[in-house]
């Protein structure tokens, strides 16, 4: 909108016109009237009334006396004419600022001595004859802004300073952003499931809200509306008409034409959230679907005045790319913002504002809806989540909540079935380049059938489009995703590896079949499906169940992937002392990062012709069962500067790159010239921290360590845990010792600079 303090006595009045026609002349059917002796601001003759407007900026007496004789002489002389005997008439003498005494005493005057009715109004009471802008700010309030009504249950959602990113990776502070999106700017705002969008606009709109009072109402006032209300509509008198009755704003006439007239801010919160009216058979014409989707939303970008400002904000993935989505919404000149994920400083401002006295484990991702849900889990466990929950419950929490504020904004969606599709997406995408993806529509399609037994219908289709936890692949070709988080994709394959494991003889199942790539699952999602087999039969039924999917899996000659996965989650559940009747066999398959760790079945287990990255050796001794490596590839082995001499007969014929430096290894740490609980403390900050996110169980933390001191590691322990080192975390049989999210930096100083370590 105009700059009302530098406007000119013309645009004053150019923008009086707008606001007077969108009252009386809604539809443009008449402009305004000039008349033939002199000439006259604003004239509108409707089939009841007579309306003439004079507009200034000056706060003299004499404007008002000169401009309110204009005015009655003007309504008096039409309303001689033939046809508007019996209209009633009106004058209206509009200042910028609020009329002074005077000028209200001189239009009065004019109004007694003709008998013609003549008002001496502000434009700010101009603008509420349109639409009440302090009642619908009041009413919107209280209404539901986009998916922050699905978020966590935490009841005083923090508010952090907001990070804009536009193009060149420059940011902008919130004041910044709405400052430069004013005056008729259009912008959009993408983002991954969980940076903050809606929260940004709820944000975004209590700013301009402000903005609106302290101009007296000049400035535009925001209109935030939820688009996926907006289903099934055509036109933006529709939009704005579902709208008003969705936030139970009585006048959807009045904010029709404010939004004609240019006086509202469009905040469009959601442009992935609309389900296309029709469908057309299948997913070969996406963009048409797409494109017919969001008709309304496109002609009501296209159709707000030039001066007005919009912003729309939705999940970029929904769209093939960037052109299609600026041609769908119907943008001309805009600019594009991102919301990235928190940065420490956020962080901390988030925690501060949530009133956590516990640290943050190191695992937990710096994405604000996700640290939500993890506050919100921390006032239901007493003890506070940091020592409550692990790594692999976390997340498994995560992804239900996510699925939970999913099928909230779909009436026929079950969450269980939400989760059930990305579990198998991420499954399906492990056969692509990387288990992130890319993913067409072709796997989106195949999980939908697979979990669902039928093809998607529209609700479906939608459904896919917005999943949660993807995002647009920009390295491949239209309708190509993939997931936005590693640990997301792992956590889902984790939960539908376990389904398979509940029923491994489900021919429907795809690890049923010989894996097509040949990546082992890290970790995290080898823990999920540990602590999900472990949830839903117990701790000895999942051992039973996992060696008998391996005993098939061995017996029908698939030494894949799928089987290097399943012997390391029975590594997981294992005591370290039952009995394994069998022998299994994994071959051809790549690890990223393997711990060996004491485990009967791993040392029941042969990996032949696989490749380790990186295999980790800090947590076994003499007397841990090892697995048998034959024709391995090792780049790498931690925890040793060379193969100890009772561990070579378990690797034959092996070509290993190199071993950690020996002043790295725990045995390298122990004869550092430190007091034993200095070096005890050290061994177990390389264990926890080299590795980002993975834990250790308490047995690990000894292993390597001279018998004499393996006694102070209990003590050692409580004491890293008073001092907030570390964090014992629950959730499953055995406890596990993480790190700290805020003390990584200073561990890795520790372990580079280890003689300036103090316990």
């Amino acid at each position: 909108m105009i700059d009302i303090e530098d406007e000119s006595g013309s645009e004053f009045e150019d923008r009086g016109l707008i606001l007077a026609r969108a009252l009386h002349d809604p539809l443009g059917t008449q402009g305004a009237v000039i008349d033939e002796e002199k000439e006259r601001d604003g004239l509108f003759v409707t089939s009841n009334d007579i309306h003439a407007y004079e507009f200034t900026i000056s706060r003299s007496k004499q404007k008002a006396q000169k401009d309110g004789e204009k005015l009655a002489g003007l309504v008096q002389k039409v309303g001689q004419q033939s046809g508007n005997s019996y209209k009633a008439r009106t004058g209206w003498f509009v200042t910028r600022d609020e009329p002074t005494a005077d000028q209200r005493t001189a239009i009065s005057a004019i109004s007694a001595r003709t008998g013609e009715r003549i008002h001496a109004i502000s434009i700010s009471t101009l603008h509420h004859r349109i639409c009440n802008s302090e009642l619908y700010i009041q009413i919107r309030k209280n209404a539901p802004f986009g998916s922050v009504a699905f978020g966590s249950a935490n009841p005083n959602t923090p508010s952090v300073p907001i990070r804009f990113v536009s193009a060149g990776s420059v940011e902008h502070e919130l004041s910044e952003f709405v400052e430069e999106t004013s005056k008729g700017r259009r912008a959009l705002i993408v983002g991954d499931y969980g940076v903050g969008k809606s929260h940004a606009l709820r944000e975004i709109f209590r700013e301009k809200q402000k903005r609106h009072f302290r101009s007296s109402k000049l400035a535009q006032f925001p209109v935030h509306i939820n688009l996926r209300d907006c289903a099934g509509l055509k036109t933006p008198a529709e939009i704005l008409r579902r709208h008003a009755a969705e936030i139970g704003f009585g006048d959807a006439d009045g904010l029709i034409s404010a939004w004609r007239a240019g006086a509202c801010f469009l905040l469009l919160d959601g442009f992935d959230e609309i389900v296309p009216t029709r469908w057309f058979g299948n997913a070969a014409d996406l963009r048409a679907v797409r494109w017919e989707a969001l008709n309304p939303v496109r002609r009501l970008v296209t159709e707000t005045p030039a001066n007005s400002g919009i912003i729309v904000a939705g999940r970029s993935h929904y769209f093939a790319g960037q052109s299609e989505m600026i041609e769908t919404l119907g943008f001309k000149n805009y600019d594009i913002y991102s919301i990235p994920d928190f940065n420490e400083e956020q962080l901390n401002e988030y925690m501060l504002q949530s009133n956590i006295d516990w640290e943050v484990p190191d695992w937990v991702p710096m994405r604000p809806l996700l640290l939500g849900y993890l506050v919100a889990l921390g006032a239901v466990e007493a003890s506070g989540v940091a020592s409550a929950v692990n790594r692999a419950y976390g997340w498994r929490r995560f992804l239900t909540l996510m699925c939970e504020r999913e099928a909230q904004m779909f009436s026929a969606v079950r969450p269980e079935i939400i989760q059930r599709l990305i579990s198998r997406v991420a499954t399906l995408a492990r056969s692509r380049v990387d288990v992130t993806g890319p993913i067409d529509m072709d796997i989106l399609g195949s999980a939908f059938v697979d979990v669902n037994g039928y093809q998607p219908d529209e609700e479906g289709i939608q459904l896919l489009l917005r999943l949660p936890g993807l995002a647009q692949d920009a390295s491949q070709s239209t309708e190509s995703r993939m997931f936005v988080d590693r640990d997301l994709a792992d956590t889902a394959y984790g939960l539908d590896l376990a389904s398979y494991v509940l029923n491994p003889y489900d021919d429907v199942h795809p690890l049923r079949s010989v894996a097509s790539w040949a990546n082992a699952c890290k970790d995290l999602g080898i823990e999920v499906c540990a602590t999900e087999l472990e949830e839903q039969q117990g701790l000895e039924r999942a051992r039973a169940s996992l060696i008998s999917a391996l005993s098939d899996r061995n017996n029908g000659e698939k030494f894949d992937a799928v089987a290097a996965d399943l012997v390391q989650v029975a590594a997981t559940v294992s005591n370290g002392t039952e009995r394994v009747g069998s022998s299994f066999h994994v071959s051809g398959t790549f690890f990223e990062h393997m711990v060996l760790d004491d485990s009967t079945l791993l040392g029941a287990t042969t990996f032949s012709e696989c490749v380790f990255s990186r295999l980790d050796l800090s947590g076994v001794d003499e007397k841990s069962s090892i697995p048998h490596f034959s024709n391995c590839l090792i780049d790498y082995i931690d925890g040793a500067s060379a193969l100890p001499e009772w561990l070579q007969p378990r690797f034959a014929n092996c070509e290993i790159g190199h071993y950690s430096d020996s002043a790295t290894t725990t045995a390298g740490i122990m004869h550092l010239a430190l007091d034993r609980d200095r070096r005890i403390a050290l061994s177990i900050l390389k264990k926890i921290y080299l590795q980002r996110g993975s834990g250790r169980k308490e047995g690990a933390l000894s292993r390597g360590l001279p018998l004499s001191d393996r006694e102070a590691v209990p003590a050692v322990l409580s004491e890293m845990l008073s001092q907030g080192w570390i964090v014992r975390s629950g959730g499953g049989s055995t406890p596990i010792y993480i790190g700290v999210k805020s003390r990584r930096a200073a561990a890795l100083q520790a372990l580079e600079f280890p003689t300036e370590f103090r316990l």
